[in-house]
C-alpha cells in the first residue's frame, strides 16, 4: 500500500510539473493548440490587449469572416502576437479592445481612441 501511495504521489508531481512547464511555455504562444490550452491555463493572466484593424494583414475565410494576424499591445505597451477571428465588418484602422487570457481571445469590442491607455494612444495615433 505504501508503494502504491509513493507511485501515486510521484505521478501527481510529474503531472504537475508537466502542466507548469506546458503552461509557462504556451501562455504567450499564438498557435491554435496554445490558444486552446490558454482557455483553461491557470498560469495565463486574463488581461486586456489593444489592436488596430489592418485588412492587409488579414485572411478572408470561405464563410465570409476574417482572421486578423495583428500586433496587439497590453496596457504597458508590451507587444503580443494575436490572431483574431471575426465575422464582424470592421473599418480599416479601427481600434479593438481584446479580452484575452494568454493568446486566447475571449471577447472583443470596438473602442474610441480616447479609451486607450496613454502609452498606447501615442503608439496608435502616430
Amino acid at each position: 500500500m505504501k508503494k502504491f501511495i509513493n507511485i501515486l504521489l510521484m505521478g501527481l508531481v510529474v503531472l504537475g510539473l508537466g502542466y507548469y512547464m506546458a503552461g509557462s511555455y504556451l501562455k504567450d504562444k499564438n498557435t491554435p493548440m496554445a490558444q486552446d490550452f490558454n482557455r483553461y491555463n491557470l498560469l495565463a493572466k486574463r488581461s486586456p490587449k489593444f489592436m488596430q484593424i489592418d485588412y492587409d494583414d488579414a485572411d478572408k475565410e470561405q464563410d465570409g469572416s476574417y482572421t486578423f494576424y495583428a500586433d496587439a499591445y497590453d496596457r504597458q505597451g508590451n507587444w503580443h502576437e494575436i490572431d483574431l477571428h471575426s465575422t464582424d465588418d470592421f473599418d480599416d484602422g479601427e481600434l479593438i479592445k481584446l479580452d484575452t487570457k494568454g493568446s486566447y481571445v475571449k471577447n472583443y469590442s470596438v473602442i474610441h481612441p480616447n479609451d486607450l491607455p496613454y502609452k498606447l494612444y501615442r503608439l496608435f495615433m502616430n
